[in-house]
């Protein structure tokens, strides 16, 4: 390869790369941003004031921290959020990092103070979730709705009860940050029950659903929900909204406790274990088990009559004595 054509193939592959529309952060200035929005809710969480407009305040300071504006970050975000490829590579890194900086920081994170935080996938108590855990939805009319479904399988039982929880985040503020978050359990005998939240900026997002008695003995067939972010005819947009942490927790119900056995009333049997002999390959006959038995055995002791008859005296004559 000559000395121009080595200097000519890095500007070749440069120009073939696609480049990133006027306004849009970066793979790698994305992250960082997204690592200080992150903690700064946290920090604006643990300070104890009035949530909203603390989180507020630390997010703008991360925006001037980055020297950009509120407008580059939705845009960056509504791009990267239609790429769910990039995306997903992007907030894995971004939730990696944010949990070594808490640790470092000190704060104290929503997976650390959730008590389901460590299930598996067995057991009564059960985290099911088995998709991504984040997700963003964003105010345009592809990606306004963050769905999902999940089959009953052989571990469900009648009677299981579900949370679905996550956290929320909302980008910026804008008068329209609500969505609605919603849960379908589609059982046999084409019963349907569905729960309904509205979702904002909150760190414990949680719909509970509870069979009853009228769907308790029921078998569930499938589960489907679904995060929608309405979109308005109002000149004020909802800001995009992060979704973080999901978990699907699956709760068998109580089974009711085992009877009870009553203890045996009998006292230790009375009969002795050398009553009867050990019988080596023959059988005993009836006379010989009954002569095995122990017996009680008594002796008469019969009294010496006091006037016996002795033939050698003869029989003694009584005499009559006057008086």
């Amino acid at each position: 390869m000559t000395r121009s054509a080595a200097f000519l193939l890095p500007l070749l592959l440069f120009s073939c790369s696609p480049s990133l529309p006027s306004g849009v952060l970066g793979e790698g200035k994305m992250t960082d941003v997204l690592v200080d929005y992150h903690l700064a809710g946290g920090m604006a969480e643990a300070s104890g004031e009035s949530t909203d407009v603390t989180r507020y305040k630390y997010i703008q300071a991360v925006f001037r921290k980055h020297g950009i504006t509120e407008a580059q970050f939705d845009s960056s975000m509504v791009y990267w959020s239609g790429r769910a490829e990039d995306f997903t590579h992007i907030y894995e890194n971004v939730l990696n990092r944010v949990q070594a900086e808490a640790e470092r920081m000190g704060i104290e994170t929503t997976d650390t103070q959730d008590r389901f935080a460590s299930l598996t996938s067995e057991g009564d108590t059960a985290n099911i979730w088995l998709q991504k855990d984040f997700a963003c939805v964003v105010p345009n009319q592809v990606g306004c709705v963050y769905s999902f479904q999940m089959k009953a399988d052989s571990t469900f039982r009648p009677g299981d009860s579900f949370i679905w929880m996550f956290k929320s985040q909302f980008v910026a503020r804008a008068m329209n940050n609500e969505a609605i978050a919603l849960l379908n359990f589609y059982y046999e005998q084409d019963t349907v029950a569905s729960v309904t939240d509205l979702v904002r900026n909150s760190s414990k997002n949680e719909l509970r659903h509870y069979p009853g008695r009228l769907l308790d003995s029921i078998p569930l067939r499938s589960i489907t929900g679904f995060i929608y972010l309405p979109l308005t005819d109002e000149a004020e947009k909802p800001s995009p909204l992060i979704v973080s942490e999901m978990k699907l927790i699956r709760m068998h119900k109580e089974l009711p406790p085992a009877p009870k056995i009553p203890a045996d009333t009998l006292r230790d049997d009375t009969l002795r274990d050398d009553s009867f002999p050990e019988q080596k390959g023959e059988r005993l006959t009836p006379l010989q088990m009954r002569e095995s038995q122990p017996r009680r055995r008594t002796i008469h002791v019969t009294k010496e009559n006091p006037n016996p008859i002795r033939p050698e005296r003869g029989i003694p004559q009584r005499t009559n004595r006057r008086r």
